[in-house]
């Protein structure tokens, strides 16, 4: 693996320094602090000089964009010793891509999946679940599989990614990476107004407005509204969310600005918690080259659309996010940020969530499942930029205090299930409502700091440290109301992590980089749901990365790629929907590479791909009575790689043709890999016709061929797996105004 990866990056190194080179910014030009009004955003919707203006076109990654979700000192792409990547808004538009979901799953080796429980949970060199941390607009809410929503992207500014653990930046929980969501803000240069709408199969609708309206010259205002829903293509599954953001934006002075941001959003999941396994005996009808099981099982093409969740079920969610951000920059050198927020949401499941198939009756047997959530989160996080030299050398300096107090109240039962006919399920009703109640509080406080020294003027070392504290009080109370103390019990965790990275530039649009950075998280399920007998330190994590970033062709091109080694100790892995195992330590190495060009003014081309090899150390899985050790975890694919291609000004009109291929490689479906999901391909095409400078209007076809795979097996419902959209077809109308 370690040849592999210096051959690799030295072919890059060198493919590369043959490349004219752009200019660039001088290494150890002074730094100056950037407001809240100066910040690039992700996916900004201003073009760069000299772009072409469309209503759909994209512009390359520029890697000397600022990356906010990578570093505290607004550092670029380029200078940040770590993978990053991101997607715009005009590329989120122009892909057709209407959910976060959808949208991230694009970036380079990230796959999704998850049921209603679960929703939206990534997979991210090798981990996957609450390893991953969700951000929204920088700021932690809690673990992933418990606070993640697919959400709209007609409200974002973009997604970012950064690769390995970050909890020197945000704190525990981000081993395999972290995905920063981030809505659009005010924009103090111009008056702007978008609007979306599009419908397709499966009864998918999308319609979204909003718009950037310049109040004064020193004041700004932007709201955005976006609803989507699907009948979804399962039988009775339909989905929808309501989302709607708005931020007010002053600027008292050259010197001093305050934001106040609103986010809004009500949403409904679909209640396909997976399609069964059957039989091979029983299955009439079974789908070949999806997946194989050690035991015969097979999905059976009778089931496919069937939704065995009863009649009055629920999943559903509001949330509501007020946030004040002031930025003041008192010197040219010094800058002080702070935000302060208040996260209220509700959430309700009440549903029938497993479906085993019992060969002895030939029915499926379901269980009883409701939960509930209401969820308070106060937080402050306040830091200080210091722009100076240090010993004759030009550094910058952040440090900051992060705290937040949370209220977590989680309702929940089990009541008694059925069994339903696998053809003709009598969908049913829930029944009665018997609710234990289990609250969990934490304060925690931090302190971070991230520094940035320029040791030559092509050579960076970039460090961060965090050390935080975590007061954990978990309690657990009986149907009776009685207090469990077997369950319950307090904790005070104690954190330290950091990292430290070297950037190189080789020539002005190469850059080589190298970093070890580490990271702690719960050694279970996430910080909401430890019980007493999770009673545990955190694991501990570490990362070895090392890459190239580089332009190609005067700017018209980019590429970067990296290789890493990962390692988590001291973790427990979930095998069953409430068994836990001690896996001792999983290790997970690969390479990533992602290659952006335009070959003409009209052509562009963009193509990433990305290998793992994620093992488990030593590990008896309970769950299959098995011996694990060696084992991959579930799903995680070996390879993934996407390729999209878009030509505009077809035939001398203003058409835009476009297209992309997603490849998934094998992935195993338990920790005992004894269920091996196949490898699949889908395909997108799409053509935009530009009806006026400001009015576009778009025909896509998803899953073009309609590929019929597997697109998670959730560990927490093992007899059965989610099935991935067959084929859809939409046409869209976006306008800018």
């Amino acid at each position: 693996m370690g040849s592999l990866a210096l051959v690799a990056l030295g072919t890059a190194m060198a493919a590369c320094a043959a490349c004219p080179a752009p200019a660039r910014p001088p290494a150890d030009e002074p730094a100056r602090a950037i407001d809240a009004t100066e910040r690039p955003e992700v996916g900004a919707d201003e073009p760069a000089e000299g772009d072409v203006i469309t209503v759909t076109g994209w512009r390359l990654r520029a890697l000397d964009e600022v990356a906010p979700t990578a570093s505290r000192l607004g550092l670029s792409i380029r200078d940040i010793p770590a993978t990053v990547d991101r997607i715009g808004a005009e590329e989120m538009l122009t892909r057709g891509f209407r959910t976060v979901e959808e949208a991230t799953v694009n970036l380079p080796g990230v796959t999704s999946g998850g049921t209603p429980g679960n929703p939206a949970l990534f997979s991210i060199r090798g981990f996957t679940g609450s390893q991953i941390t969700i951000l929204k607009n920088g700021l932690y809410l809690g673990p992933a599989n418990m606070v993640n929503r697919p959400g709209n992207t007609f409200n974002l500014a973009g997604i970012e990614l950064i690769k390995g653990p970050a909890s020197v930046l945000f704190g525990q929980g981000a081993i395999g990476g972290a995905v920063n969501i981030i809505d659009k803000r005010p924009d103090l240069r111009r008056d702007e107004t978008q609007a979306l709408a599009s419908y397709g199969g499966f009864d998918t609708l999308s319609l979204g407005v909003g718009g950037n309206r310049v109040l004064s010259d020193a004041a700004a205002m932007r709201v955005d509204v976006s609803y989507h829903r699907t009948g979804g293509f399962v039988d009775d599954a339909p989905a929808s969310s309501l989302n709607a953001t708005g931020s007010l934006l002053v600027r008292a002075s050259a010197n001093l600005s305050v934001r106040l941001d609103l986010d809004y959003l009500q949403d409904v999941l679909s209640p396909y918690f997976g399609t069964p396994l059957v039989s091979g005996a029983f299955a009439a009808q079974p789908i070949r080259g999806i997946l194989s099981a050690a035991d015969g099982s097979v999905v059976d093409r009778r089931l496919r659309f069937r939704n065995f969740n009863v009649e009055d079920q629920v999943a559903e969610s509001w949330q509501v996010w007020p946030r004040l951000t002031v930025d003041w920059r008192p010197t040219e050198s010094v800058t002080i940020a702070n935000t302060t927020y208040w996260f209220h949401a509700q959430r309700r499941w009440i549903n029938a969530e497993t479906f085993v198939f019992n060969p002895g009756t030939n029915l499926i047997d379901r269980d009883r499942f409701f939960v509930f959530h209401s969820q308070d989160l106060i937080g402050n996080q306040l830091s200080a930029t210091f722009g100076q030299r240090l010993f004759g050398l030009t550094n910058r300096l952040v440090v900051g205090l992060d705290y937040s107090h949370l209220d977590f109240v989680r309702t929940r039962g089990f009541p008694d299930g059925d069994s339903v006919d696998p053809l003709q399920p009598a969908r049913g009703r829930f029944g009665p409502l018997v609710a234990r109640v289990s609250p969990t509080r934490w304060d925690q406080g931090a302190i971070f700091a991230e520094d940035v020294l320029s040791l030559a003027p092509t050579v960076k070392l970039i460090t961060g440290l965090r050390a935080e504290r975590l007061w954990l009080t978990r309690e657990n109370f009986n149907v009776d109301g009685r207090f469990n103390p077997n369950t319950s019990f307090e904790r005070t965790y104690e954190l330290f992590n950091w990292r430290a990275g070297l950037t190189w530039d080789v020539r002005p649009n190469v850059t080589a980089y190298a970093s070890y950075s580490t990271g702690r998280d719960p050694v279970g399920s996430n910080i909401f749901l430890v019980n007493a007998g999770e009673n545990f330190d955190l694991s501990s994590a570490r990362q070895y990365e090392a890459g190239v970033k580089a332009d190609l062709a005067n700017g018209r091109g980019s590429l970067t790629l990296a290789a890493y080694d990962i390692e988590r100790r001291n973790i427990l892995t979930l095998v069953g929907r409430e068994t836990l195992a001690a896996a001792g330590v999983q290790r997970s190495r690969g390479l990533e590479a992602t290659g952006e060009f335009k070959p003409t003014d009209q052509w562009t081309l963009i193509a990433n791909a990305a290998y793992v090899d994620a093992r488990y150390g030593s590990f008896i899985d309970p769950s299959a009575g098995v011996d694990a050790s060696g084992n991959r975890p579930a799903n995680v694919p070996d390879w993934t790689a996407n390729l999209w291609t878009t030509v505009r000004g077809v035939g001398g009109v203003p058409l835009e043709l476009g297209g992309g291929l997603r490849y998934v490689g094998e992935r195993f479906g338990n920790t005992a890999n004894s269920l091996r999901l196949r490898p699949y391909m889908t395909g997108i095409v799409y053509a935009t016709y530009e009806l006026s400078p400001r009015l576009a209007l778009t025909g896509r076809i998803n899953n073009l061929w309609d590929e019929t795979f597997v697109q998670w097996a959730d560990v927490f419902y093992p007899s059965q797996v989610q099935l991935g959209e067959p084929r859809r077809f939409e046409i869209s109308l976006l306008g800018r105004f």
